[in-house]
């Protein structure tokens, strides 16, 4: 089975200020275990644009997230505002052989307008006779593609070691910077031809660093494993911060949140100003932090709260800024 997952790219006018729709009734700010909020939601009027649509599916008695425009495949595992990343459970790719050759072959896509498939994931291949490759496309008009992969190839007495994936049994390739779709594509050298007993299949898939430890009972056993987590990067459109910030009613970073300027890549990120909290993207979510009350200050003696941050002051009989880093508090003479 070829399992094609596509998510369209459609032209639609982003939902502005919606602070109160996310209160609204066909919003909801959670589907299972996953917490949803601007710029993503459920429903008309709740989220940005359709790349931030999340699909509760509750007809199996579960409730279930589904990405953006997919009908059901890719499932939602974890939102970050603050990271700027959503974790999903994406496909792996499989290639199966039996003594009378291929038996079965899948070859998982993905497909993306504005988000990217992060640096944080590792291209991962299982097998002994394996050739497992990723391909990129750069220019759909141009149809100029590109990729990577590796080759994982081993025997029946092969030395191989539990939680390496050094190309024997078990390869891997870094992800390239900017990535926004793929294909897996896999191929046996030799059809798997005296190993199908202890490794019938091929494998390959994407999944989050750290997230993933090769055992070598996975070159017989990794057929029930059909979803892997892997990580998704993601921004507001595609004009920086200076840009998109001349049209201030379309611009998203308002109240204590302002455009993250070290953040580099396509499109723009909102961030909570210093000493503030909570969901940047919406109007007035940016909530001040108390540091006294959480230790997060460095006053020598007297902590006290103020909107965006704190001020220090010394003990009666002592002077100086209360600081650790400044001046301290110097007993009065």
């Amino acid at each position: 089975m070829n399992f094609q997952i596509l998510l369209a790219t459609i032209t639609t006018t982003a939902v502005l200020w919606a602070a109160s729709a996310q209160n609204g009734p066909n919003c909801e700010t959670s589907c299972g275990n996953v917490t949803i909020t601007y710029p993503f939601g459920s429903g008309e009027g709740c989220y940005y644009s359709p790349d931030f649509l999340v699909t509760c599916n509750r007809s199996s008695g579960v409730p279930i997230p589904y990405f953006g425009l997919s009908t059901g495949n890719v499932v939602i595992s974890n939102i970050s505002i603050n990271q700027s990343e959503i974790e999903i459970m994406m496909f792996v790719a499989r290639d199966c052989y039996n003594t009378s050759g291929r038996e079965s072959r899948s070859r998982p896509s993905l497909a993306l307008r504005d988000f990217r498939i992060s640096t944080k994931n590792k291209f991962v291949a299982i097998g002994c006779d394996t050739q497992a490759l990723f391909s990129v496309t750069r220019d759909s008009r141009a149809n100029v593609t590109d990729g990577s992969g590796c080759n994982s190839i081993c025997g029946r007495n092969s030395l191989m070691t539990n939680e390496s994936c050094s190309g024997v049994g078990c390869c891997e390739a870094e992800v390239p910077e900017g990535m926004k779709s793929f294909q897996i594509l896999l191929n046996s050298f030799n059809n798997h031809t005296n190993i199908t007993d202890f490794n019938p299949c091929s494998y390959g898939f994407f999944v989050e660093e750290g997230k993933f430890s090769f055992y070598t009972n996975y070159l017989r056993d990794f057929r029930s494993v059909e979803k892997m987590p892997m990580v998704l990067d993601w921004a507001i459109g595609k004009l920086t911060c200076d840009e998109a910030s001349r049209n201030s009613d379309n611009f998203l970073c308002k109240g204590n949140s302002e455009c993250d300027q070290d953040y580099k890549g396509p499109g723009y990120r909102c961030i909570c100003r210093e000493g503030y909290e909570g969901n940047p993207y919406l109007p007035n979510e940016c909530k001040n932090i108390d540091e006294c009350k959480r230790g997060k200050h460095d006053c020598e003696h007297e902590c006290e709260d103020t909107e965006g941050s704190y001020t220090c002051s010394c003990r009666k009989g002592y002077s100086g800024d209360g600081r650790k880093d400044g001046t301290g508090c110097t007993k009065d003479e």
